[in-house]
């Protein structure tokens, strides 16, 4: 039980941190920490958890911001599945994993709320999407060792680890 109130207090400060003091940043692009937990968080815990914790983190976003609420619930629950199914078959020790699996997938994040703005009558353009989520996805590269060792110890050692 300790393990979700930790998970909770996690996407919880993501959330905050992510709505106030990264959102008064003078960057018109900012990291995306909710989407760096859900990457991490599915790394350790397979298709499920992930695809649980990404819908979970995706729907607490939705009722944050307030409008269209699904579009982030769908994008981090498929990010979370697919970061699960590959928790297996990479050696989740090495840097560099999570290092390439935040690009690719904050990518991949991108393009699906692109597909599901355009879907829902209010997107914008394809070229714009890249560029935005090619800033995003270096932001949240960067972030990466900042938070990885930490979460990867708690994660098979600690408070995190899956039962």
């Amino acid at each position: 039980m300790r393990r979700y109130g930790i998970i909770a207090l996690l996407l919880l400060g993501s959330l905050l941190l992510q709505s106030t003091l990264i959102g008064v940043l003078p960057l018109k692009i900012k990291p995306d920490l909710v989407l760096i937990l859900v990457i991490f968080f599915a790394l350790f815990n397979g298709v499920r958890g992930g695809t649980v914790f990404g819908a979970v983190a995706g729907l607490s976003q939705d009722l944050l911001r307030g409008r269209l609420v699904g579009m982030n619930l769908l994008a981090l629950a498929i990010t979370g599945y697919l970061t699960g199914w590959l928790a297996n078959k990479v050696f989740k020790e090495n840097i560099i994993v999570p290092l390439v699996l935040v690009f690719v997938f904050t990518i991949l994040h991108g393009l699906l709320m692109l597909l599901f703005t355009n879907l829902a009558g209010i997107g914008f353009s394809g070229f714009t999407a890249l560029r935005i989520g090619l800033i995003e996805a270096l932001y949240n590269t960067f972030l990466v060792p900042l938070f990885y060792g930490k979460f990867l110890i708690s994660s098979t050692r600690g408070s995190l680890k899956p039962d």
